[in-house]
């Protein structure tokens, strides 16, 4: 694989992906964070369907044999990671054995990940949502404070900027979480996963399942 890759340093904003721009990378994340977006009628940064990071890959459209995706991918915490030529991710598909095994086992996951955020965005409340993403996020950076505007939050759940606030004060209320000036920290990280729908553990148990491990 690292014979495959070249290393580079995303930083945060850096448009990895966009919708009908042909795609000439795959990116494997080892400390940056990647958020993939659907554009919507109302929100022109779009919706968050998955947050990728060391756990799996940008580049799904290219696995399955496609030229373009339907979504935005971009960098929402710098790091680096691996960047392969589309070409090259097709010849190692093509050579079969492990790479590929994997490679279609986080397929799986991913859609299972993104079908369950439209179960998550239909029936839970803001607050469950809001745990739930900050878990996924410090799953991927265990060791740093998160740094995410109300604007950005509103974004990525879907929701006006008043509910994030709600859900926030909510969470810090219970002191699960501190939140100033934009930046979070996780306090009681097993009072966080009790606040958390049920989704948080489904979205595990499928790595676990399809892949050994869970997703960090």
């Amino acid at each position: 694989m690292a014979a495959a890759c070249e290393a580079v340093e995303l930083a945060a904003g850096d448009v990895l992906m966009s919708p009908g721009v042909p795609a000439a990378h795959a990116f494997f994340p080892l400390d940056a964070i990647v958020s993939l977006r659907m554009a919507t009628a109302r929100r022109h940064d779009g919706f968050e369907v998955a947050l990728v990071g060391p756990e799996g890959m940008v580049g799904i459209p290219l696995v399955l044999g496609a030229k373009t995706s339907a979504q935005r991918a971009t960098v929402v915490k710098p790091g680096a990671a691996w960047r392969m030529s589309g070409t090259r991710l097709r010849g190692e598909l093509r050579a079969g054995g492990a790479f590929r095994a994997r490679m279609h086992g986080y397929v799986l996951v991913s859609l299972t990940q993104m079908a369950q955020g439209v179960l998550c965005t239909r029936d839970h409340f803001v607050d469950q949502r809001l745990a739930r993403w900050l878990l996924m996020t410090q799953d991927r950076a265990p060791l740093q404070d998160l740094h995410a505007t109300h604007e950005f939050l509103a974004a990525t759940l879907g929701v006006r900027r008043a509910g994030v606030t709600r859900a926030a004060a909510s969470l810090q209320l219970r002191q699960l979480i501190a939140y100033h000036r934009g930046v979070l920290a996780i306090l009681d990280r097993p009072g966080l996963e009790d606040a958390a729908c049920a989704c948080y553990a489904a979205d595990r148990a499928s790595y676990a399942e399809t892949l050994g491990a869970p997703a960090m």
